[in-house]
């Protein structure tokens, strides 16, 4: 039996965000991992997924849309969606295609369990498992919990967990009256970002139609230890340093002193919420001032509690922020409100804790996207950090920031970065000027060209920190 409720806020933003997808992009909603299995039995495995399917309604949650809202069913049982596949394995490295071709799999929005897992073992001995989660019912933060409660269970069938609120039960609480002083605030808080203005030079576009984007990597393994420098130095976090020079860069292509952002938040302050295993991401945006006679510490911190201010305020109904956002006047001129209200994105992901420095004489590497994301925000920049390297991908319409323009918003990140460490008094004006080129280390000499054939060069798969070669 099945028991339907409504969604929360962070499911009901996920839903929004996919459905805007064009069909044939749907796999991006999809998040991979890889767990080791050596040492475990098959029935233990699907024993311990069965006692996590029980233990997390997300595992055993479906959508569906019921007259046209979109609510969620939590069944009562659900067998693991697992396929076993068991032949000799030669290639150490094949985990990492088994997931790739996993991830390139879309789920059905509407009916499925929006996750699968493929058991992969070698003569009856489990070796790994590559799973798959869409991001309707799951964010990074939940993978990593359900990862470290399925060890624990292998080890120990009968381990226990701490576990938050289930999504239907956050769901409710979210329309009750404790409640009701955060959704005001998120809304008198969005009522502000509406009144100082969204970016209108950048171009946004109906739900699911494509237009043709650019995309460029950078990959440096100092370029987060700088960071992480920085954010010591001037009291930030890491993170804040890069989206603060990413700023700079998007404000000096187009000519103004004010950006909006918006940021992918956890939601995951109050002690309450850090065990919960569902999707609770939600972008929230924030204008903040780039003044080019402000000093780069002066800068980097503005750019820090201007984010760290909407953070609070990033828990909410999207569905009334665009009722709300109508009634104040905005006029997005298509169907699509997640591109109008979102229309360029910093995200910020920290894969594993082995920390970057500053001093690796690792060259930095530039590389284009042969197929970028061709729907969307016109401009979005993710970073991930992963094995102490460093990944900033920075996708954008070239009617609005062409190859030249993105090159030099990274050369602006990679300069600006290394500079709030050595000379963080210098202007943010001057960040352009003579003697502020970055090191190779940090930003290549030869930049590819966007329009040669292979796209300048390809990102090799980087191996999974959670399978070790076979």
């Amino acid at each position: 039996m099945a028991v339907e409720a409504r969604l929360s806020h962070g499911q009901l933003f996920s839903w929004r965000e996919v459905e805007r997808y064009p069909r044939d992009w749907l796999a991006e909603a999809n998040l991979p991992s890889t767990w080791d299995l050596r040492g475990a039995s098959t029935d233990g495995v699907m024993r311990a997924l069965r006692r996590l399917a029980e233990r997390h309604e997300a595992l055993r949650t479906t959508y569906h849309e019921v007259g046209g809202t979109p609510v969620q069913r939590v069944h009562e049982g659900a067998e693991p969606p697992v396929e076993l596949d068991d032949r000799v394995v030669t290639d150490p490295g094949e985990h990492e295609r088994v997931k790739n071709e996993m991830l390139a799999v879309p789920f059905a929005v509407e009916g499925d369990f929006n996750w699968r897992a493929r058991l992969v073992s070698s003569r009856g001995a489990p070796l790994y498992m590559a799973l798959t989660f869409s991001h309707l019912i799951v964010d990074l933060w939940s993978i990593h919990h359900l990862q470290d409660q399925f060890k624990a269970l292998l080890a120990d069938p009968g381990a226990t967990a701490v576990t938050g609120p289930a999504p239907r039960e956050l769901a409710r609480r979210q329309r009750e009256e404790p409640w009701r002083a955060r959704q005001e605030g998120s809304e008198r808080y969005w009522r502000g970002v509406l009144a100082e203005g969204l970016m209108d030079a950048l171009p946004t576009l109906p739900a699911r139609v494509k237009r043709d984007r650019l995309e460029l990597t950078l990959h440096s393994r100092a370029l987060g230890g700088y960071a992480a420098e920085a954010g010591r130095m001037h009291g930030v976090t890491a993170p804040a340093v890069l989206m603060a020079f990413v700023a700079a860069g998007l404000a000096r292509h187009l000519d103004t002193e004010r950006v909006t952002l918006s940021l992918m938040s956890s939601n995951r302050f109050a002690p309450e919420d850090q065990h919960n295993v569902g999707t609770m991401n939600q972008l929230i945006p924030f204008v903040a001032g780039v003044d080019p006679r402000a000093t780069l510490a002066e800068h980097v911190k503005r750019l820090h509690w201007a984010s760290a201010r909407a953070y609070r305020h990033s828990s909410y109904d999207f569905d009334r922020i665009a009722v709300m956002a109508g009634e104040l006047g905005e006029r997005p001129g298509h169907d699509c409100w997640m591109n109008h209200l979102f229309r360029a994105w910093f995200n910020y992901i920290q894969v594993d804790r082995r920390p970057s420095d500053a001093r690796d004489p690792a060259p930095a590497e530039l590389a284009w996207t042969p197929l970028a994301q061709q729907y969307g925000q016109a401009f979005r920049v993710r970073v991930e950090v992963r094995g102490g390297r460093t990944s900033v991908l920075l996708l954008a319409d070239p009617e609005v920031l062409p190859a030249a323009a993105m090159t030099d918003i990274m050369r602006t990140v990679a300069a600006g970065v290394r500079l709030a460490v050595t000379d963080p008094g210098r202007a943010l004006k001057d960040l352009w000027g003579a003697g502020t080129a970055p090191p190779p280390t940090l930003f290549p000499p030869d930049v590819p060209d966007p329009h040669a054939p292979d796209h300048g060069v390809p990102d090799p798969p980087a191996p999974d920190p959670d399978v070790p070669d076979q």
